[in-house]
């Protein structure tokens, strides 16, 4: 264990301790008042089967977070392996962020990724605040996955997985 002295110390090393848990990586987007945002998550999870259930984070000072607080409905777009060059796109500026990106339109016109691992079209089931973050959840309406094996971070690394059987 490490013991940090300022807060901010403790935040840096408890992010970094976070970041020792592999997680896959997801793009959630939504369109609302003729506005388009999209960010890369990898807080995403399943939360229920019945109903189908899932949920992800957003933070309170996302640019982002007006267009999802307004839509009915977002996609999340799980990547695929072979969709590791998108990141840096993925990161650009909120105006430039879908540019070059293959996409197609979901449930309430929200942005999906061609080619993903996996996509969930959601409709906004409910919005509740934690620390400083929103846990969004979203009832599955849609879904579908690719042949692609889904991409992975770790440490902030992205790869692939492997897994012994």
């Amino acid at each position: 264990m490490l013991a940090c002295s300022t807060p901010e110390a403790i935040r840096a090393s408890y992010r970094q301790a976070l970041g020792r848990f592999p997680t896959g990586v997801a793009f959630v987007a939504a369109r609302a008042d003729g506005k388009t945002a999209g960010l890369l998550i990898n807080s995403f999870t399943s939360v229920s089967l019945d109903p189908p259930l899932v949920m992800w984070c957003l933070g309170l000072s996302s640019r982002c977070r007006p267009t999802f607080l307004n839509a009915q409905s977002f996609a999340v777009s799980v990547l695929a392996h072979e969709q590791r060059s998108l990141i840096a796109a993925l990161r650009r500026p909120l105006e430039e962020r879908f540019d070059g990106i293959p996409t197609r339109n979901g449930m309430g016109s929200a942005p999906v990724i061609e080619g993903a691992a996996a996509v969930f079209e959601c409709q906004t089931f409910s919005m509740s605040r934690a620390g400083d973050h929103d846990l969004v959840l979203g009832l599955v309406e849609r879904f579908g996955t690719g042949p692609e094996a889904p991409l992975a971070c770790l440490n902030g690394k992205f790869g692939g997985i492997h897994i012994a059987v």
